[in-house]
């Protein structure tokens, strides 16, 4: 999924649109890295902390060219900076530390969703 999620991202080159389609592969991602934690897979707790990393760091560019979405790039650089504590405890081998990242990153994306998501 991470790397569906990178390939999805990098399609936009530069600019990046972003959908719902590219939203529920970062739910997806989210998802398998909360399980991939949970199950001390490094390698794919890792693959996808980075693509989620990557990914934030583009919404927050892309909401943050926009002054009526400041918030939502807010959140998605809070979001950026969960996904880079996970990647940094899963390659300290500590998953609990990760997996307190990945609860917050969640709960970070909820908070914007409350925000901006609409039906």
């Amino acid at each position: 999924m991470a790397a569906a999620l990178a390939l999805a991202a990098s399609a936009f080159g530069d600019s990046l649109e972003v959908d719902g389609d590219l939203m529920r592969g970062i739910d997806d991602t989210a998802k398998s890295l909360d399980s991939d934690v949970g199950q001390k897979d490094a390698k794919a707790a890792a693959a996808g902390a980075r693509a989620l990393v990557d990914t934030f760091a583009r919404v927050a560019s892309h909401y943050g060219e926009k002054p009526e979405t400041a918030d939502a790039a807010g959140f998605a650089h809070r979001t950026q900076e969960l996904a880079a504590q996970a990647l940094k405890a899963i390659e300290a081998s500590d998953f609990d530390a990760a997996g307190e990242a990945v609860a917050q990153l969640t709960r970070s994306c909820k908070r914007c969703h409350d925000v901006y998501k609409k039906d």
